[in-house]
């Protein structure tokens, strides 16, 4: 068989395969990049018990206060306290996630409309039923209880649950997995968990 038969088959197979669904694959990799199934930064337990519950309350303090008032940090630690008991999550998780998000400041606000503590986009603000983004309370509260939403439904892995929040849910699950931005996303969050 000559060069050009040879081709002519190949075009003809090709358009066999396409025209009936089946696909055609390449050995060339993919140009959307790699699909991280977690982070290379060992994941911790997500739940309350695993900080000893309460007496990780004065090392989050501590932290929130490299940058905010003493009493304005007082009172996030108090919430981040109250709340992460209350849903049975990690504070020191919870604190690791507020920080990478905004560095504690309540006023935050991005460019996609994100705000609070917790950049929580106007959507799901509405949805967890929180009517001030800027309250550190109902925000604190928001934060917590998505995140634990995103635990339960990535089944306990921290490190789908955390690319969730970044690039949300519907997209980690329909990828099996998160992409490289949102690895250093992860990555940020459960190094700064270490920290505190």
């Amino acid at each position: 068989m000559d060069a050009n038969t040879a081709l002519i088959v190949f075009i003809f197979m090709v358009a066999i395969f396409t025209s009936l669904g089946g696909k055609v694959y390449s050995p060339v990799a993919p140009t959307t990049g790699i699909i991280y199934q977690e982070a290379s930064v060992a994941e911790p337990d997500p739940s309350y018990s695993a900080t000893f519950g309460d007496n990780s309350a004065p090392a989050i303090e501590t932290f929130i206060k490299k940058y905010r008032s003493e009493s304005e940090s007082i009172l996030i630690a108090n919430n981040i306290m109250t709340y992460s008991k209350m849903y049975d999550m990690n504070p020191k998780l919870v604190a690791a996630l507020i920080a990478r998000e905004s560095k504690f400041n309540p006023r935050a606000l991005s460019s996609s409309g994100a705000a609070g503590l917790g950049q929580l986009l106007p959507s799901t603000a509405k949805g967890l039923g929180i009517s001030d983004p800027y309250d550190i309370e109902q925000n604190v509260k928001g934060t917590v209880r998505y995140f634990k939403s995103l635990i339960l439904k990535f089944n306990g892995k921290v490190s789908k649950a955390i690319a969730g929040y970044l690039e949300g849910p519907n997209a980690v699950e329909r990828q099996g997995g998160f992409s490289a931005h949102s690895k250093t996303y992860v990555e940020d969050i459960l190094n700064i968990y270490q920290r505190i």
